[in-house]
């Protein structure tokens, strides 16, 4: 017996420092790093590698060639960079990795990515993408019933600082709609959402409001690993039916949200507002319940005005209080951004339209909801 308690004695200890092992301190290494230039220095120790690479989104070329040193630990330094949220990953001999010394990662779509924001200044891109010393609200997971798709679905909801402290406040509220591929976890993770309404609510410069983030996909119940189902992600198989589907359902999240938050309800105090797919969507949802949203904003995605044009009319007959419409000069789909605005302005329908540089990425989106959330529910 003696001996039985010796073997699994010595076992456990094993499996114990196996376990610490796995849940170690990290690399040792400090990759990425910030300089005092606000160039930014990556590392790999890789000492077996023959070649080590790095691609980014904040590279002038798609792969730059990392060095290695006499100790096995291959680094690259950039260029001063700007204020921005950045991602980037290896490349170690043909091989995608990660960088095992960065746990700050996201995902979109199937793809991870490791990330990294930067600020050079208070009040640059990157400053509002972080988290810093101000009240904080809350980001909630939450499920729901959904009668008109026929199943339990999930929201990410964020209610700002002093929601919970405030019992007799109503706040005004935020739809906001992820793109094709997406789930309700894009704009939370992605997006950075908290994060900049946390810092636009601090400075003032946003009113308090509730952003209710769901899930536009409707075969999907939720993101992966909430979903009963496992799945790979992918990019919506028909987004035409996605949004009607999204038309036909979204009064169930709205009465939702009406009746488990503190909502203030009416045209005044809600917005509707999406990227890409998201996007149509916003514009296909104010078309189809014109009354409702007396916010609208348009991220690199719209709605044609071809066979829309009286749906168009009755939006603008309600008189929104906002119609925002966002895109990237080198977007594939600002054509139909032109198309929208040309025919508003020729109805002499009011429309802010934004075009920034770049095309359909999140760098974009950010800034897009960073100005539309300043703009809403004044």
């Amino acid at each position: 017996m003696k001996k039985l308690l010796s073997i699994l004695s010595a076992v456990f200890v094993a499996v114990t420092a196996l376990a610490q092992q796995a849940l170690g301190p990290g690399t040792g290494l400090v990759s990425p790093e910030i300089n005092p230039d606000h160039s930014v220095t990556f590392r790999l120790f890789a000492p077996k590698a023959v070649m080590v690479k790095l691609t980014g989104d904040f590279l002038p070329t798609r792969f730059v060639d990392l060095k290695e040193g006499p100790d096995g630990v291959w680094s690259y330094t950039t260029a001063p960079l700007e204020g921005e949220l950045y991602s980037y990953s290896f490349i170690v001999d043909g091989r995608r990795t990660m960088d095992p010394s960065n746990i700050h990662q996201n995902r979109d779509v199937a793809t991870w990515t490791n990330i990294f924001t930067l600020s050079t200044e208070k009040g640059d891109r990157g400053w509002y993408y972080e988290v810093h010393d101000v009240p904080h609200g809350t980001l909630s997971h939450v499920w729901y019933n959904s009668p008109t798709l026929g199943s339990q679905r999930r929201l990410t909801v964020y209610t700002p600082a002093g929601y919970e402290d405030s019992p007799k406040t109503r706040y005004p509220v935020l739809y906001l709609l992820h793109g094709s591929g997406g789930d309700e976890d894009a704009w939370s993770d992605l997006g950075r959402t908290a994060q900049i309404l946390d810092n636009l609510i601090a400075e003032g410069k946003a009113r308090p409001m509730i952003v209710v983030m769901p899930n536009g996909v409707w075969f999907n119940q939720a993101a992966p690993g909430a979903a009963v189902n496992m799945f790979q992600p992918t990019f919506a198989n028909s987004r035409s039916q996605s949004t009607v589907e999204v038309e036909n359902s979204f009064p169930d999240i709205m009465d939702f949200v009406e009746k488990h938050y503190r909502v203030a309800k009416g045209y005044a105090n809600t917005a509707v507002a999406g990227l890409s797919m998201g996007g149509r969507q916003s514009c296909a949802l104010s078309m189809r319940y014109p009354k409702k949203f007396g916010y609208v904003g348009l991220f690199s995605g719209v709605a044609t005005p071809e066979g829309n044009e009286a749906a168009l009319d009755a939006v603008f007959a309600a008189q929104p209080k906002l119609y925002w419409i966002g895109v990237g000069k080198d977007d594939g789909v600002r054509v139909n951004s032109l198309k929208l605005k040309d025919y508003c302005d020729t109805k002499g329908f009011p429309v802010t339209y934004y075009e920034s540089d770049g095309g359909h990425i999140w760098r974009n989106w950010r800034i897009y909801l960073t100005i539309f959330a300043q703009k809403l529910f004044k």
